[in-house]
């Protein structure tokens, strides 16, 4: 897999947190080419962003284009830039979880490719990596989806020298447990079975058997603490859009997920077009 065109969403003066800089290492890496958006509306020094645009365009990036744009909803500016240049990761700083108007829910929803999500005020972390699958999984789309899950967190792993870690969290009905008909022992036991051919596939692509994790619960929360407990520098997980009316009510894992990380978040896209 080769990464070609990034796409760097730049934030404000007066928010925390970079995107320009993270981007641009990783742009660097890979001999991509490097967008910087950022909005004409808002208090931008337009002048200094040039000025870094040519000054990153020196140090061994293809080509570095600076683009301003007077959106109202971000999703649909990257929407449309989508639609003519085919970018193969997007970066932005997540929206401060005590900002009460945030746009991640709706980028994540609007991209094809992969989102890169940078947390403002990230914890101390470790160099690794956590990545989220569904391993006990038969659905061809989700497996499809492992698949590509994988390939972009090796990419990352590589990139920022961290070691790789897998977390698959079986369903555990808070019910049937609470009425003792179910245990966390016998849904991991039985989950640790079903997926033996995935942790061969997982042992043989590079990942280490002893950071291969089989945890049942609710599987936001197992993920977060998995995050937290392992101090992780970026979770990655796949999304499948939701589409209709139901979407607006219902949040999957990862739009849940984003208001409650230490971490940064990589979510890449199921192929579903």
């Amino acid at each position: 897999m080769k990464i070609e065109e990034v796409l760097a969403i730049t934030p404000p003066p007066e928010c925390l947190g970079d995107s320009i800089d993270p981007a641009a290492a990783l742009a660097r890496l890979w001999k991509a080419k490097l967008t910087l958006l950022y909005h004409d509306q808002r208090p931008h020094d337009v002048e200094h962003l040039r000025e870094q645009a040519e000054q990153l365009a020196q140090t061994g990036i293809p080509g570095v284009e600076l683009q301003g744009d007077n959106w109202e909803q971000l999703s649909e500016v990257v929407d449309a830039m989508q639609k003519l240049v085919p970018y193969d990761l997007i970066m932005k700083v997540m929206h401060h979880r005590s900002q009460r108007h945030t746009t991640d829910w709706h980028m994540l929803r609007a991209i094809r490719a992969p989102l890169y999500l940078l947390h403002p005020e990230p914890h101390a972390t470790q160099p690794r990596i956590l990545v989220a699958m569904d391993l006990d999984h038969r659905d061809p789309q989700v497996q499809k989806l492992n698949l590509k899950v994988l390939e972009y967190a090796k990419l990352m792993a590589q990139a920022k020298a961290c070691e790789l870690h897998v977390i698959y969290a079986p369903h555990l009905s808070r019910f049937l447990h609470e009425l003792d008909l179910v245990s966390p022992h016998a849904v991991e036991k039985e989950a640790t079975a079903n997926c033996a051919e995935a942790r061969a596939w997982l042992e043989a692509e590079g990942v280490d058997p002893e950071n291969i994790h089989i945890k049942p619960g609710e599987t936001g929360q197992v993920i977060r603490d998995k995050s937290c407990k392992l101090k992780v520098d970026t979770l990655v997980l796949g999304y499948f859009k939701r589409k209709g009316v139901l979407s607006q009510l219902w949040k999957s894992n990862a739009e849940r997920l984003i208001s409650t990380l230490h971490c940064h978040m990589l979510v890449v896209p199921a192929d579903t077009e």
